[in-house]
């Protein structure tokens, strides 16, 4: 399987989907990219279940090697909804690009891996609008009587949680994440977002088909209003990405717990 880091140094550029798709992988190659036509060529199933069936098995485990610091609280957000979905694929239908998500609960102290916590995540659809809720939370009446993109998992004996979801979209004012509640047993250990490296998401965004009608975000992880300011405040809570087969995108991130809620802030 190939496979390819898309995680972008600042001083590369971004290439037009044209010339992606004009130049295919050779070109992308060459601006650090790897295979990274992002579906220019071969079947793009619109249907993340399809297409997470030819994904490989396993523990995403580039980030093994992740430090174990301990994970601190942001808001909660106006658009959680208490839908207690145990489910891994949480698409519920939703086109957009397909990801595999892996968290990996440890112990902030030991570095061991927790079995039994569970993540409770929830993220926008492809458009940037979130499911169950009205108002702020979506400017797409339909979505309100749907529960996309919200789900709950156990970690395994390995401290592994895994979800398979697509790449959330963006909202105004707001930099692409997503939001978690771990618990053990019924107490909420911490609420915290995640985030991903900026080139990933304007490479997304700017060149994938099932995007490119919104490329331009507002929001960096810089000028974001939870994590913004300065990015060494956003780096241990951006996700560690990786492309697979110019299809499908893989994303993990260690979350470190004590048996305690968290107090600090992010």
């Amino acid at each position: 399987m190939k496979e390819s880091n898309l995680i972008i140094p600042e001083e590369k550029r971004i290439i037009t989907r044209r010339e992606w798709l004009n130049k295919g992988f050779r070109a992308a190659a060459a601006f650090g990219l790897g295979a990274i036509a992002l579906n220019a060529s071969g079947d793009l199933s619109p249907f993340v279940a399809n297409a997470m069936d030819k994904m490989s098995a396993g523990s995403l485990d580039f980030a093994s090697t992740d430090v174990c610091t301990l994970t601190c609280t942001t808001t909660l957000g106006p658009c959680y909804s208490n839908v207690n979905l145990v489910r891994r694929d949480i698409t519920s239908g939703i086109t957009g690009m397909p990801m595999r998500l892996g968290f990996r609960i440890v112990n902030a102290d030991t570095c061991q891996p927790i079995q039994g916590a569970t993540v409770d995540l929830w993220h926008t659809n492809k458009d940037g609008n979130y499911s169950a809720l009205s108002g702020v939370c979506s400017s797409d009446s339909t979505t309100l009587n749907q529960n996309f993109s919200r789900g709950i998992q156990a970690s395994d004996a390995n401290g592994w949680v895994y979800f398979d979801s697509i790449f959330p979209g963006w909202y105004s004012g707001r930099v692409t994440h997503m939001h978690a509640t771990v618990r053990i047993g019924t107490t909420s250990i911490v609420t915290t977002q995640f985030f991903f490296a900026d080139r990933v998401a304007e490479t997304i965004y700017r060149n994938h088909p099932l995007y490119i009608n919104r490329p331009n975000r507002d929001t960096t992880n810089t000028s974001d209003n939870v994590i913004g300011g300065n990015i060494s405040r956003a780096l241990p809570y951006i996700l560690s990405t990786r492309l697979v087969q110019n299809r499908y995108l893989q994303a993990v991130k260690t979350i470190a717990i004590r048996t305690t809620p968290t107090t600090c802030n992010a």
